[in-house]
């Protein structure tokens, strides 16, 4: 058996998901309405410009500022009140001098008016609206192409679609959008001490909530997963699984049975089932005891049975392989700066995981616990040396990096 490559930091073991070769999703075609969450298979670009007209951002009188200049309230300007313009409505018959356009919101301004005065700033009598303070041009109006102009990439290739983007191509009149498939994710656990939800409580056992966690992870990186179970400590049942779970999805993840113990036979059944590993763990903790294989051009993450270190590693590798997956442009881990807010109760061992929280201005880094994170969300993870001073870090308030991996609800 050939000693598999382990990573010498963590930033080494993430860099090694940008050279893995990812085969073109299908493409599929789906309404507007049913896309978010999805990545854009093609471009989109604006036809025309949006809005192609400059509209009234008021209810009120469209005027020409020009005629405003002398008003006060002692001596209202009158002007005489030549049409009504609803949003939707064209043409807007022209403002001369004198007069002025009784408007709505969204309605296109007409020509010669240069400003929108409201109607709580005016009153009206008869056929004349008296206007009793001059107005700055431009007031209450709406500029045109200021959502897009025409031509323009509105986006490429690659976008994960949120509900901005869904208007933004409404926008255009959108009607249908091709979308990059989903990939298939199987999610496999291992451990004689699990039991499946709806089962009986037993001692020395406990129900396999890490399987949940995952399934909702890779759901909200756009994936579709598909819990497979409980697998026994066996290394021929479980190659045999590999191979048919890696049959008809793109992704195997595992927990348990990764690390050297006497019952953990994942690394040997990966070889049985014909998988080469890839990266065979990490020279970090918490976290570094993992495996990365392919089988068939297909792949298998196999992350520790301890739940905190498997997320860890689902966070900084795992979902990014599967947003690369999706064909999502924006796949990789963003690095951040961030500034302690407070120092970790225990010394950290390589690998320190927190959330972000704002305050002031400025982001902060609020250490976990590794028991933690199996109760609330992980946000950032600051890769250490070992030779950091933290206390004077934190007492400088002094800036460190850290990857940011929040989790985002993609509905797809």
């Amino acid at each position: 058996m050939t000693t598999p490559y382990v990573a010498h930091s963590l930033i080494e073991a993430m860099s090694v998901i940008d050279t893995l070769p990812i085969s073109m999703p299908a493409v599929h075609t789906f309404p507007l309405t049913r896309v978010m969450g999805r990545v854009l298979a093609q471009n989109f670009y604006a036809p025309f410009a949006v809005p192609g007209f400059v509209r009234s951002r008021l209810d009120g009188f469209a005027v020409r500022v020009e005629d405003l200049q002398a008003a006060t309230p002692d001596a209202p300007v009158g002007l005489r009140v030549i049409a009504t313009a609803p949003a939707g409505t064209w043409p807007v018959p022209p403002v001369q001098a004198g007069q002025c356009v009784r408007i709505m919101t969204g309605a296109p301004m007409p020509e010669g008016a240069t400003a929108v005065v409201g109607f709580e700033d005016a009153k009206v009598e008869k056929d004349m609206a008296l206007v009793s303070a001059p107005v700055q041009e431009g007031y209450g109006v709406g500029q045109p192409n200021v959502n897009a102009e025409e031509g323009e990439l509105l986006a490429g290739r690659g976008t994960r679609v949120d509900a901005v983007l869904c208007g933004r191509l409404a926008s255009i009149g959108t009607v249908n959008v091709p979308v990059f498939s989903r990939p298939r994710v199987a999610v496999l656990s291992t451990g004689s001490e699990l039991l499946i939800s709806g089962m009986p409580p037993s001692p020395g056992k406990i129900y396999n909530s890490g399987q949940s966690i995952l399934c909702s992870l890779l759901y909200s990186a756009g994936a579709i997963p598909l819990p497979c179970g409980i697998a026994r400590d066996d290394v021929n049942a479980i190659a045999e699984t590999m191979v048919l779970a890696l049959r008809d999805n793109t992704m195997l993840v595992t927990t348990g049975g990764v690390g050297h113990g006497d019952y953990d036979c994942i690394r040997a059944a990966m070889e049985k089932a014909g998988a080469q590993v890839l990266l065979g763990g990490g020279e970090f903790k918490p976290g570094g005891t993992f495996a990365l294989a392919s089988l068939n051009g297909k792949y298998i993450l196999s992350l520790s049975g301890s739940p905190g270190s498997a997320l860890i590693i689902m966070h900084l590798l795992g979902l990014p392989l599967v947003r690369r997956l999706t064909f999502d442009s924006n796949w990789q881990v963003r690095e951040v700066e961030v500034i302690l807010a407070t120092l970790p109760k225990k010394k950290p061992q390589g690998l320190l995981t927190g959330h972000l929280s704002l305050e002031g201005g400025k982001a902060l880094f609020r250490p976990m616990a590794m028991g933690e994170l199996e109760r609330r969300p992980m946000d950032l993870v600051i890769p250490l040396s070992g030779y950091e001073d933290l206390e004077t870090i934190w007492a400088e308030q002094r800036p460190m990096p850290a990857f940011y991996c929040p989790v985002s609800n993609v509905q797809a």
